[in-house]
């Protein structure tokens, strides 16, 4: 390794390859803002929206151009939130991982998954005769992904990578969603304050709210 890939601080060298982008720092800022749980009904991967990423870096080429480096570097796992054929969102891969295998410990189709196909494949949609090719897997390999909630049915050749309880998630985010709009219409200026939503928040008897409002609030 040259001098010119260490930067000295402080008297001690880091190796700059180590360091984070501006784009992953980016995610690992915006994760912070995010629960692990809430009242045992919260319990999904701390999920990224690529949107979000322009609120904080004014660049999206860069964006784009770092999210692709990410993703050959098996650091993120893109995500379709929907049925698009657009990533519309992201994960650490090291978050996904451990979410998963919290779920499935011993589930051996899933770790094939996890530790070999989704590195090699730096995608978040996947052809069912590469799977069947390429990683040799069975129908019922296939079928075990589907039901595990790491594959999604895209059409009858192909499959979005996805994560457990993703239906969940999807079905929570636009409750909350549709409940926080129908608020800021009832409003003279519509418009809410960061204060009273999370007020309101904490009275709704619609929990999913809190979904919209922790991959919202601070990024409107």
């Amino acid at each position: 390794m040259s001098s010119s890939d260490i930067v000295s601080l402080d008297d001690n060298s880091i190796v700059i390859n180590d360091l984070p982008n501006d784009t992953e720092a980016a995610i690992r800022y915006i994760k912070t803002l995010l629960p692990a749980t809430l009242n045992d009904t919260f319990k999904y991967p701390p999920i990224v929206f690529i949107h979000q990423l322009k609120d904080i870096i004014h660049n999206e080429t860069l964006i784009n151009k770092e999210l692709d480096i990410l993703k050959n570097q098996c650091k993120i796992q893109l995500l379709t939130i929907g049925v698009s054929d657009t990533s519309s969102a992201l994960i650490l891969y090291e978050d996904y991982v451990k979410y998963t295998l919290n779920i499935y410990p011993e589930n051996c189709c899933v770790k094939k998954f996890l530790n070999i196909i989704i590195p090699s494949i730096k995608s978040f949609l996947v052809e069912k005769c590469i799977l069947r090719q390429q990683f040799k897997l069975q129908q019922y390999e296939i079928t075990e992904l589907i039901n595990c909630g790491l594959l999604l049915i895209r059409n009858q050749e192909s499959y979005w990578v996805s994560f457990p309880s993703s239906g969940s998630f999807i079905k929570r985010y636009n409750e909350g969603r549709k409940y926080i709009i129908q608020i800021i219409k009832r409003r003279k200026f519509q418009e809410i304050l960061e204060n009273s939503s999370r007020l309101i928040n904490r009275h709704t008897p619609y929990p999913s709210s809190y979904v919209y409002f922790v991959y919202w609030i601070h990024f409107s």
